[in-house]
């Protein structure tokens, strides 16, 4: 270690600490062709990289020899919920027959993707653990699957290749194929006359299967860019569908612009009429081309698009935590071994916020920074009221100054000094909010400390034995933390669509 006499060298420095490597990287697909790579990005933005794998594999083999099946082109895990995409490209077919065209293309296109998904379905039912990254299944999905009783799979067809041919073929529109719920399964291809780039219930005897277009992909993956978000809107969409109440819809795009400006009365984005209340009936939904396209253009959308800017410093400090787990560099404290799956659930909370409260965190931790940078210690708890949806977790993110004098375990006593800050924390909010069941807390150098560090914790509810409760309390005390005086409650508000 370089003396603490020199002069260029700031005390307790991280560049001074090497940390050994906690696992072996996880290699991840990139997808085998641009259609594969292009939804593999988007769904990196989506989902994020933890969460989300390009070309799973099972390890079903002939006789025994070779690799392994493709089990989908792209498999998203987060909570309860399991997404299968399969995607395909197929060129429209020549030839001036509408219908004759639209029958070859969609068995090639829906047809083939449908049935994979079934089989992925069937693979994940019964051999959820036998689900690998590579050709050769030697690197097993990291990501634990939901549990039976708990698991919701969504399976997604994201056909490529008819958007020109739809857009000449209506005169009008994007290329969005409609959505007409009265087509079911092989009526798609048999009715009497067959409707080109119509989609409804591809596939009624099962779960819903979601088909997703040229146009349609990139809309829905952008406006419901979380995995609560996009998984909310595909459940009630599939309740939607399959109720009778939808008549039909000019593409894909309207439903979102329709479920994105309609909340039910529970505070929730649903298909109800605009006052908030469920369609009765005699009451249905038909919605037009251009629905989307003038909510794009309302100020009030313009405006939550700017607001929502802040939200992805949520993101980042998402994938801050989760880039280290995939590569194997995270820093596991006083020794402890690197299982993924145990640190994924962590981050996992955080994955699930939604976008509008992932705007809210965004903000609060920007003005946290900002007292932080003139402060040694500064902690902000956001703690949801009970009976709100998201009342089960709390988060607090907290800055600490690195010591001017020298510790003698460098930055590695530093970092451990934060750690102990953050269960105390921890603890002491689940104590003080007991309907909550976990805490999560984030620490990090205040900004211009020369931060180079995140650590993260996840506390559960403990058992309050007299004990702990004592011990705990000392600790409050000594540190002072959530002492009477030394903190602010306030409740933080904020339309998605803020007025204009």
């Amino acid at each position: 270690m370089t003396s603490s006499t020199n002069p260029a060298r700031r005390p307790n420095d991280p560049e001074e600490v090497v940390y050994p490597s906690t696992g072996s990287r996880v290699l991840r697909g990139s997808g085998s062709n641009p259609s594969e790579q292009y939804v593999a990005k988007l769904a990196d933005r989506t989902f994020l990289n933890l969460w989300s794998y390009p070309n799973t594999f099972i390890d079903k083999k002939t006789r025994g020899k070779g690799d392994g099946k493709e089990l989908c082109d792209l498999l998203v895990v987060c909570g309860d919920h399991v997404l299968i995409f399969s995607v395909k490209s197929v060129a429209w077919p020549a030839g001036v027959d509408a219908q004759l065209n639209w029958k070859r293309w969609y068995k090639r296109a829906i047809s083939k993707s449908v049935d994979q998904i079934r089989g992925a379905e069937r693979w994940v039912a019964q051999f959820p653990d036998r689900i690998f990254l590579d050709p050769a299944c030697t690197q097993a999905l990291p990501i634990k699957l939901p549990i039976p009783e708990r698991r919701r799979i969504h399976g997604i067809v994201v056909a490529l290749g008819a958007g020109e041919a739809c857009k000449e073929f209506f005169g009008e529109g994007e290329g969005s194929f409609l959505v007409t719920p009265v087509l079911k399964g092989e009526e798609h291809l048999r009715a009497d006359p067959v409707l080109p780039f119509a989609i409804g219930d591809v596939e009624p005897s099962g779960s819903f299967v979601h088909v997703l277009d040229d146009v349609t992909l990139e809309i829905v993956l952008r406006e419901l860019d979380t995995i609560t978000d996009l998984t909310a809107y595909l459940s009630k969409k599939e309740i939607l569908t399959r109720s009778g109440k939808l008549m039909a819809a000019g593409g894909e795009e309207a439903l979102v612009a329709y479920y994105m400006t309609h909340m039910n009365e529970g505070g929730e984005h649903d298909f109800t009429k605009p006052d908030g209340s469920s369609l009765g009936p005699n009451e249905f939904i038909s919605l037009h081309t251009g629905f989307y396209a003038e909510m794009q253009r309302n100020r009030q959308y313009l405006a939550k698009r700017q607001a929502d800017r802040v939200s992805y410093l949520w993101d980042n400090l998402i994938e801050s935590f989760t880039t280290h787990m995939l590569d194997g560099t995270s820093i596991i404290p006083d020794g402890g071994s690197f299982v993924l799956s145990e640190l994924e659930e962590a981050v996992r909370h955080m994955a699930v916020v939604p976008r509008h409260l992932r705007r809210m965190l965004g903000d609060a931790i920007l003005d946290a920074l900002k007292i932080g940078a003139t402060a040694d210690r500064f902690t902000r708890a956001f703690l949801p009221q009970p009976g709100s949806p998201e009342q089960d977790t709390g988060f607090f993110f907290m800055t600490l100054k690195v010591p001017v004098f020298e510790l003698r375990g460098g930055y590695e006593q530093y970092r451990s000094f934060r750690r102990a800050f953050l269960e105390i924390y921890a603890f002491s909010f689940l104590q003080k909010n007991p309907y909550l069941k976990q805490v999560v807390g984030i620490a990090t150098e205040p900004p211009g400390d020369g931060g180079s560090s995140e650590d993260l914790i996840m506390v559960s509810a403990p058992e309050w034995t007299p004990e702990f409760l004592a011990t705990l309390e000392a600790q409050q005390k000594q540190l002072n933390i959530v002492q009477p005086g030394n903190f602010t409650e306030y409740a933080i508000r904020g339309n998605e669509f803020p007025e204009v």
